[in-house]
């Protein structure tokens, strides 16, 4: 497997609209496109070779990209609105420009929601959607807020900010991916210094617009039962941002959603859980290639 740096190093600028956004398109010409929505403040490449290389092994063509204010893509003034409704914009832009009618959507947190506004605004382009550890809405206090512990240690980041020079900020961001993480597995240190030292190469920003832009979109409880396309739900239950409830309100609004608990998992998608999902995952997109036909 390729080192993060030099997987980080792929990609090409497209033009979207105003914008800019940076895209990784790997796999046939002639394979169903797979879409990998990347998580708030998350480059494209944090969705790392484990699950594209095995996409691109079974035919599919597979895209990453960096939203809107994140890695190398466009960036914002910190006073800049902009809601989830124009992530999901820019994802249709994007497949535009890559003349993609439709593709599967596997998203992980906010881009798990900017799949869920996908499959409610614009069903043509999505043909399935993979959702792991996310929310259709977020700010609800019946589904329950993130874990006290977890607030409080997110609340002396904010305050402390990070370090001024790099390597400080790999640390930074390293101690972020172990607070997010679950028992299930061990912190792969070493890797999770690599992914960080490719985002702070890459163009890392300490703040974005996309935690303001999670909380300041409307919800989509109401709207789930408009979803058609087969949807599969992944959940830990160690989860501390979203806690379980999320996940399962999203299957159960979802007709025919189907979900997967899993025991110890925290809000992440390590390679380990990569691997152990595979099969699921492949006979979900297997089983979606003819819908709607």
């Amino acid at each position: 497997m390729i080192d993060a740096a030099t997987d980080a190093a792929r990609g090409v600028a497209v033009p979207v609209g105003d914008l800019t956004l940076w895209a990784d398109l790997q796999g046939p010409d002639d394979g169903d496109v797979v879409v990998l929505v990347a998580g708030a403040d998350s480059p494209g490449f944090r969705w790392t070779p484990t699950l594209v290389d095995r996409l691109v092994a079974d035919g599919y063509r597979v895209l990453r990209f960096d939203h809107r204010d994140c890695g190398r893509s466009t960036r914002f003034d910190a006073d800049a609105a902009y809601l989830l409704d124009d992530l999901a914009n820019d994802l249709v832009g994007l497949l535009d420009h890559f003349d993609i009618v439709a593709g599967h959507l596997i998203g992980r947190s906010m881009g798990a929601m900017v799949g869920q506004l996908m499959a409610l605004d614009h069903p043509d382009r999505v043909r399935s959607l993979t959702l792991f550890g996310s929310s259709a809405a977020p700010g609800d206090e019946r589904l329950g807020g993130p874990h006290d512990e977890f607030v409080e240690q997110m609340t002396t980041r904010l305050f402390a900010g990070p370090p001024p020079n790099p390597q400080g900020r790999v640390e930074w961001i390293v101690e972020l991916d172990e607070l997010l993480g679950g028992s299930l597995y061990r912190f792969d240190r070493e890797r999770q210094v690599a992914l960080a030292a490719a985002e702070i190469a890459t163009g890392w920003a300490e703040e974005t617009g996309h935690g303001v832009a999670v909380h300041a979109s409307p919800g989509r409880l109401d709207r789930l039962a408009d979803i058609s396309a087969p949807t599969l739900v992944v959940h830990g239950s160690a989860d501390p941002v979203f806690p379980p409830a999320h996940g399962r309100e999203l299957a159960t609004g979802i007709d025919g959603a189907v979900l997967i608990e899993v025991e110890g998992l925290g809000h992440e998608v390590p390679d380990e859980l990569v691997e152990e999902l595979w099969p699921v995952l492949r006979l979900h997109l297997r089983s979606a290639a003819s819908w709607p036909d």
